[in-house]
């Protein structure tokens, strides 16, 4: 008779207190989750940077100084493009604030001449453009209806900013305690695993590992790449402020399909000064940009990386910003390779289990 220690009640006991308290833990720190998700992920995808930066270091305490010094270096190159951003999206709000005082006093600006002279909607577009902004009392009126819904506006953005000022601090936060344990932490995590969901769990964990990996490569790189890329094309066609535009054009290269959202408008405002050949150009050059990175390099990069259809690399990053926001482009991807990598399991393992079976 087995003893009371080792029974299955025991130990199905043990296991729902642990589980309780895990899901305590995740309750208590569900505002901090997205920190401490982003701190992981990107450890994960600068481990061997780090791993280099870390062997400069000698003495007892090498582990924390590399971990300050490299946290610090995350911090920098995460802070200055967004500082950068933030100071000239200021810079053209105030710019654009004056051009509507102005239009309240003086009237608008002409529009371009090709759009006036538009083949049976060029009278139509400069009757509705001087009847909003054409007269004082109307563009006053505009102000004032907007106003309310400017300062809501404003609100709600400030709120957001602070609320991923505060998650940036505590990821860089976790982030340095990552590095510091980062020996600890690889020991541990897989030998807690196995204890608990047996020996099979570690190639899912190496599977969504190298997933991260391989989506950090096919999707960060590739979108700096893109962003790069278009700034230039930004610069050649005479956009404004090219390289604040290559850095939001990179930022929304991440997301599947949401890059032509950004050269579109540029493509847009070039249109409106007047400059047809500007805007084909950042029309096409961005289609091509974007038709070259989305079909053959990530798919590349991480199908085999990864080790996994580029469709479902696809839905998982699609799935994943739908269900997590910005930090599921990278955990999507990682929790498809884990599902693909048990189905495959499943699958090799199922012709033995039938040879087996009488």
């Amino acid at each position: 008779m087995a003893s009371f220690d080792g029974s299955t009640a025991q130990r199905i006991a043990r296991y729902a207190f642990i589980a309780a308290l895990l899901g305590l833990g995740a309750w208590m720190l569900r505002g901090f989750i997205p920190a401490l998700c982003w701190a992981v992920v990107l450890a994960i995808a600068t481990s061997s940077l780090y791993e280099r930066w870390r062997s400069r270091f000698r003495g007892a305490h090498r582990d924390l100084w590399a971990a300050a010094t490299f946290t610090t270096i995350v911090a920098v190159v995460l802070l200055v493009p967004l500082v950068y951003g933030a100071v000239l999206a200021v810079h053209e709000a105030l710019a654009l604030s004056r051009s509507f005082l102005e239009s309240a006093r003086n009237g608008p600006p002409e529009l371009p001449r090709w759009l006036q002279n538009l083949p049976g909607a060029g009278d139509w577009i400069q009757a509705l453009w001087v009847d909003a902004f054409g007269r004082a009392d109307a563009a006053n009126s505009a102000l004032t209806q907007a106003r309310p819904e400017a300062l809501e506006w404003t609100r709600a953005v400030g709120s957001q900013l602070a609320r991923r000022a505060v998650t940036l601090a505590f990821t860089l936060i976790a982030l340095f305690f990552v590095y510091a344990n980062r020996d600890q932490l690889q020991s541990d995590v897989p030998r807690v695993s196995r204890r608990l969901f047996g020996p099979t769990v570690e190639r899912l964990l190496n599977r969504a590992v190298e997933a991260i990996r391989a989506a950090v490569d096919g999707i960060v790189l590739v979108a700096v790449a893109e962003g790069a890329i278009m700034c230039a094309v930004y610069a050649a066609a005479g956009a404004p402020h090219p390289i604040l535009f290559g850095a939001i054009t990179g930022i929304f290269a991440m997301v599947p399909f949401a890059a032509p959202l950004v050269f579109g408008v540029i493509a847009v405002l070039r249109l409106v000064d007047g400059a047809v050949g500007a805007a084909i150009g950042i029309l096409v050059a961005g289609t091509i940009v974007l038709f070259v990175a989305d079909h053959f390099v990530r798919p590349v990069i991480i199908g085999g990386a990864a080790r996994l259809p580029f469709l479902w690399v696809l839905l998982g990053i699609l799935g994943g910003i739908e269900s997590f926001g910005l930090i599921g482009i990278f955990l999507g991807p990682a929790l498809m390779a884990a599902l693909v990598s048990v189905w495959r399991s499943w699958v090799r393992e199922l012709p033995a289990a039938e040879e087996r079976s009488p």
